[in-house]
């Protein structure tokens, strides 16, 4: 299997500011080396869904220059990854059937790996788990993440009768891993508000 294979997998960007709390739904928006940061983070992503959509709230037109769909969150007023994640797998659901996971990413980070899905798939394939979310220098990161569609209802009910709102208390359901990268030379994750730091971002960016 290969990023070029397109394998069903849904791919969702996370830029409700819920999701993170440094209010990415904007930090996104701002510019680096000319063009906002989510402009990078979809040519990192796009290649490896079969399928990209935006989850953001309030007035869409912010992103009138990205074309691809934006979704608000399924449930108003719930915070946090699981909202977006719920949000996912609904829209997975009623409109890329065959899709079998949903890929989850934070947007205010440029230097998400090209084969991050592909490993995330691997690594589940390799553990026989149900779902699999990233740590970085063994900080967790459950915004990015790779999630079977099959369980919207299960999550759906998890979220409004069960009141479980963090990753890590759903993910204790399932036979669920946690993928770990290194945070030297990079941290592939780091959020946008911190790359004014990073003299080198060009050679970063350029990194596979």
């Amino acid at each position: 299997m290969t990023t070029q294979s397109k394998p069903p997998v849904v791919g969702i960007l996370l830029a409700s500011s819920s999701h993170r709390n440094n209010h990415c739904g904007d930090k996104c928006l701002k510019k680096l080396m000319g063009k906002p940061v989510l402009s990078y983070v979809i040519e990192r992503v796009a290649p490896q869904v079969s399928s990209l959509i935006l989850n953001a709230n309030g007035d869409p037109t912010r992103f009138q220059n990205i074309s691809i769909p934006v979704v608000p969150d399924a449930i108003e007023d719930l915070s946090g990854p699981l909202a977006g994640i719920l949000t996912g797998m609904e829209w997975a659901r009623d409109n890329d059937p065959k899709a079998e996971w949903l890929a989850t990413f934070a947007t205010d980070s440029p230097f998400i790996p090209h084969d991050l899905v592909l490993h995330m798939l691997e690594e589940i394939d390799r553990h026989q788990a149900d779902m699999a979310y990233i740590s970085c220098g063994g900080k967790p990161h459950p915004e990015y993440g790779l999630w079977p569609v099959e369980l919207a209802e299960d999550l759906r009910y998890a979220l409004t009768e069960e009141n479980i709102k963090r990753v890590d208390k759903w993910t204790q359901l399932y036979n669920a891993i946690i993928v770990e990268y290194p945070a030297k030379p990079i941290d592939r994750f780091i959020l946008s508000n911190f790359i004014e730091g990073i003299v080198d971002v060009e050679r970063n960016y350029a990194t596979p």
